[in-house]
């Protein structure tokens, strides 16, 4: 809410995940009051620059990767704080966060909204570091998604792997295990699979000659993403400035158990 009155966002992008957020407005008592679509039926506005942006609070922007960097530029330059979840673009995302430093509007980007994904990053920052202290544990990653879907590996999958790449001694990158050979022992095998419907798959695993560890996340619908991305929508309306979704997290998630600090 925002100041008493009912949050007034824009939705930028009014694909399936579009109508997934406008859903999870309504069950927020958040109010969609501009939606922007080049192509869509119903929309609003066809660019950015066409629309009336007067009493708006938010932008929730999820299109593609060819256009996330220049909508976000273009809202936070009239000072519309921004929501985006659009992945493939992570190049130009500094370019982007320092512009919202610069204009001192609220941005906040994350690949993945589901706060039980949000949840399984810290478990496996805490669990690579403790494996990542037993030789015998190899990590691995898997991630599953409907065919439609453009970029692979997924945005979380990779923030996932440079989490067991960071946590893991000797291990340098992440990719895809040669077509010949063997996994390079610097390497964290990455795979993913492209059928279907699958709404989002990721199991982070550690496996040793004798036992396997894996943690998983299923999604079922992007309703559990678009829930995570109201909320931080709320939650980035009077802030200022580039956040992350740890910053977020942080005003949501309980304090994490003591002893478990220096693993964040």
């Amino acid at each position: 809410m925002n100041d008493g009155k009912p949050l007034r966002a824009a939705l930028v992008g009014m694909g399936k995940m579009g109508a997934a957020l406008g859903a999870a407005a309504a069950a927020r008592g958040v109010e969609i009051a501009l939606r922007i679509d080049p192509k869509a039926p119903g929309a609003d506005a066809r660019e950015i620059e066409g629309a009336s942006w007067e009493g708006i609070d938010v932008a929730l922007e999820f299109t593609a990767a060819s256009s996330a960097a220049d909508n976000c530029r273009a809202l936070l330059e009239r000072g519309v704080p921004v929501v985006s979840g659009t992945t493939g673009w992570n190049a130009e995302l500094r370019e982007v966060r320092a512009l919202a430093a610069e204009r001192q509007v609220g941005f906040l980007w994350a690949s993945n909204f589901s706060l039980g994904v949000q949840t399984m990053m810290r478990l496996v920052d805490v669990a690579a570091s403790w494996f990542g202290a037993l030789p015998d544990f190899a990590p691995y990653l898997v991630e599953a998604h409907h065919r439609h879907k453009l970029d692979a590996p997924s945005g979380t999958a990779r923030t996932l792997a440079e989490k067991l790449v960071g946590r893991t001694p000797g291990k340098t990158h992440y990719g895809l295990a040669p077509a010949d050979g063997a996994v390079p022992n610097d390497m964290v095998p990455v795979a993913w699979i492209r059928a279907g419907a699958f709404p989002g798959e990721h199991t982070v695993g550690w496996d040793a000659p004798e036992e396997t560890i894996e943690i998983v996340h299923r999604a079922r619908s992007r309703a559990v993403f678009a829930h995570g991305a109201v909320a931080a929508a709320a939650w980035l309306v009077g802030r200022r400035g580039p956040c992350t979704i740890d910053d977020f997290l942080d005003d949501t998630l309980p304090a994490l158990p003591r002893g478990t600090e220096d693993h964040r």
